[in-house]
């Protein structure tokens, strides 16, 4: 047999020919059916990776639409103009539509002790250099403020202006106390400032040691000119309100007003929905559903057939069970009904949102905004309370779309398969080739 590498040699016989029609007889519908499972299986893979791949998209605005604060958020406007704003305005859950008219009347300060002057002392400066000693033995000088805050100060024998400055700002327990050297060119004073504010929150500076001379830096010594600490004061609709900072909380319900400077006349505070967000967050919600259900339907849907056509148009998905739960189980939360929200927003209809023809939703924007300026938590609740839109749509979405979900298992299933397959066609491949060297050796044997 050396040296033979063709049938029919000598006999006159085309046994090549022969040998390829019994080895396509012994392929036939084989390789079209492995190619066919081959295609299905890397259609559905790919159709798992793009809608688990929506799913993700549209799950991180369900989670957005769990707070409704952020979801369909309230604005507050004022008649300042950007950048010349005498107060700013931040919204709790809690805050409802109303317009205001606020006046910043004095802004929390804080409060200040500084050395007086030599006109002050009978002509003659406290203290003309930094270097000056302030301290002949030891003493002690305790720093508080009546809201609680306390630091202890001692100061040894030979300490000077300059270094009891560096003491004060350097004590680990300092609260807010900031002490500086002001130079006149004739003499230096000592300026110590408390960031505590508020009325009665004066930084008081009290000698608790045996020396003297440690008097000169209290409230009390008669050597300090002091500021006190004030609140800050508006008005609200003519109504006074202070503080002890510069914000005020829930002087109106669910509303911050941070103040930054006096007014010279009311300012209108305007409090109501913010349709531009909401819109556009409705929208989101709105795309990121549609999203799924084209990406379903792109696998699935085949297009229509006329009559006498064949079926060439049919998806490999058409009909998979999987898809079809996955959108029908959308579809049917989309017009759910959702008990425990607001009268007239039970449902995405009530508010705006409708379902065409083919599944997608749509928005009547006309009808949304009046749904929102007539009930905004309403409509927040709609989407946000427990077991509502956001609730119901995450439940079934991360049934499918989180790690070791549905899809998930489908996708585990279809690597299986395909290793499978290409084991099968593998083996398949190895046989026809064995099949092909037996035939051989047959024809040539006779």
């Amino acid at each position: 047999m050396t040296g033979i590498t063709a049938a029919g040699i000598g006999s006159g016989l085309d046994l090549e020919a022969l040998i390829e029609v019994s080895i396509n007889a012994e392929r036939a519908g084989k390789d079209a059916r492995f190619e066919k499972t081959k295609t299905t299986l890397e259609v559905t893979l790919s159709a798992v990776g793009s809608i688990k791949s929506t799913l993700s998209e549209f799950r991180k605005i369900l989670e957005k639409a769990q707070n409704q604060d952020t979801f369909f958020p309230r604005t507050a406007t004022t008649n300042e103009s950007e950048g010349n704003e005498s107060f700013s305005v931040d919204l709790a859950t809690s805050a409802t539509n109303g317009n205001y008219a606020i006046e910043v009347q004095e802004l929390a300060k804080g409060s200040s002790l500084t050395s007086i002057d030599a006109t002050a002392n009978g002509g003659t400066p406290l203290y003309t250099s930094e270097d000056d000693v302030v301290a002949t033995t030891d003493g002690q000088l305790t720093f508080s403020t009546a809201s609680g805050e306390s630091m202890v100060l001692d100061v040894a024998a030979g300490t000077t202006l300059k270094q009891l400055r560096e003491q004060i700002n350097d004590h680990e327990d300092n609260f807010g106390v900031s002490a500086n050297l002001i130079d006149t060119g004739s003499e230096i004073r000592l300026s110590m400032t408390s960031d505590e504010t508020g009325d009665g929150n004066t930084l008081l500076v009290t000698n608790t040691g045996a020396n003297a001379e440690l008097d000169n830096f209290t409230n009390a010594g008669g050597k300090m000119d002091v500021t006190d600490a004030s609140s800050a004061r508006i008005t609200i609709d003519g109504i006074e309100a202070t503080s002890s900072t510069n914000t005020f909380e829930n002087v109106i319900s669910g509303v911050s007003i941070n103040v930054n400077k006096v007014t010279s006349s009311a300012v209108a505070l305007d409090i109501q929905p913010s349709e531009e967000e909401s819109v556009a967050n409705v929208r989101a919600f709105i795309d990121a559903y549609n999203n799924v259900i084209k990406e379903i339907d792109k696998h699935t849907k085949a297009t229509g057939v006329s009559e006498g056509d064949d079926n060439s148009n049919r998806k490999e998905l058409s009909g998979d069970p999987m898809f079809r739960t996955l959108r029908y189980s959308l579809g049917g939360l989309s017009t759910n009904g959702y008990d425990d929200a607001a009268p007239g927003m039970r449902t995405l209809y009530g508010i705006g949102i409708e379902m065409d023809e083919d599944g997608l939703l749509t928005l009547d924007e006309t009808e949304f905004k009046k749904a929102i300026n007539s009930n905004l938590d309403g409509v927040g609740e709609l989407f946000a309370m427990d077991g509502g839109v956001a609730d119901s749509f995450l439940s079934t979405v991360k049934s499918y779309e989180q790690s070791g979900g549905v899809l998930a298992t489908r996708e585990d299933s279809v690597k299986s398969q395909k290793k499978d397959l290409e084991r099968q066609m593998l083996d398949f491949e190895e046989r026809m080739a064995s099949y092909e060297s037996t035939l051989r050796l047959e024809i040539y044997r006779f």
